[in-house]
């Protein structure tokens, strides 16, 4: 069976009197034109969701950015705060902090993506300011403070390499022979007569002298309550108030004063007291045995 397409259908308008007027019409075109005319409300609905959907997805997206951004500025003023605080720099008023023990509550709603740009936006001004205006310069402050008491801490070795110890700190018996004992107020070290003697620590020298109990010796005040000692010196390469860092060359082990041969007697002290130096050395070896 052969297809066919529908006949057209012709309309005759007439008026009496007039010639009448004939209008053709094709089934074909006008129920393609109709599906078109039908189709266009539904393309046009589909267009607008798509975008609305589109449009929703970017504002879900600013406005995930937007918060992180504010989380940001939080871990930043969190950050900064902690800066304050190790600075020493008085606590902002209470007014100006919120507190999460403070009572509220509220129907949830979302804030807009604009809002919390807007928010982000007025909250940096204010970080910058507490951090460039009153954190950093006491900060940097604080810095060279701990800077200088860590360059004044006597932590250094005063022999290079390894350090043999032939008496400790505390009582010990008289090295010069009887049953009497004695306070030793440092370490002593043996080493070739020579041997280069460094400062242990940044500091001014204030005694560069020789004593008939420590010999040629130097007495150096490193600040914040810490003196140290280095006696029996066969050369002194300072004089009172030199200014030395940690690491300086002071002299050369010998064996002058009361000594029994070539070694370096090293003193720390703290506050005007003498204390142990193996507190602040790291001498990685055995304690000397000494006879009791």
């Amino acid at each position: 069976m052969r297809f066919r397409l529908p006949r057209p259908y012709t309309i005759l308008i007439t008026r009496t009197g007039e010639t009448p007027m004939a209008i053709t019409l094709r089934p074909l075109p006008l129920a393609v034109m109709g599906l078109l005319l039908a189709a266009l409300p539904v393309v046009w609905v589909s267009q607008l969701l798509g975008q609305n959907e589109q449009l929703a997805e970017e504002n879900e997206n600013l406005t995930e950015t937007a918060t992180e951004v504010l989380i940001e500025l939080e871990t930043l003023d969190s950050e900064v705060e902690n800066l304050r605080e190790r600075a020493g720099v008085p606590e902002a008023s209470s007014s100006d902090r919120s507190s999460v023990d403070i009572p509220r509550g509220g129907v949830e709603q979302t804030a807009a993506a604009s809002d919390l740009f807007a928010l982000a936006k007025s909250r940096m001004p204010q970080i910058d300011t507490k951090l460039e205006a009153h954190v950093r310069p006491a900060l940097e402050d604080t810095l060279a403070e701990e800077a200088a008491q860590a360059a004044a801490f006597p932590s250094a070795k005063p022999i290079e390499g390894a350090l043999e110890v032939t008496s400790e700190f505390g009582l010990r018996r008289n090295p010069f022979g009887g049953s009497r004992y004695e306070m030793h107020n440092g370490i002593d070290f043996r080493g070739p007569t020579g041997t280069p003697i460094y400062a242990t620590a940044d500091g001014i020298v204030v005694k560069a002298e020789y004593s008939g109990g420590y010999g040629k010796h130097v007495v150096i005040d490193h600040g914040y309550s810490y003196e140290t000692l280095y006696a029996h010196l066969s050369e002194i390469e300072l004089q009172a108030g030199d200014r030395v860092k940690r690491g300086a060359l002071i002299g050369a082990l010998g064996s002058t004063g009361r000594s029994s041969g070539p070694h370096l007697h090293y003193e720390v002290h703290r506050n005007g007291q003498p204390v142990n130096p193996r507190y602040y050395l790291d001498l990685n070896d055995l304690w000397a045995q000494q006879d009791q």
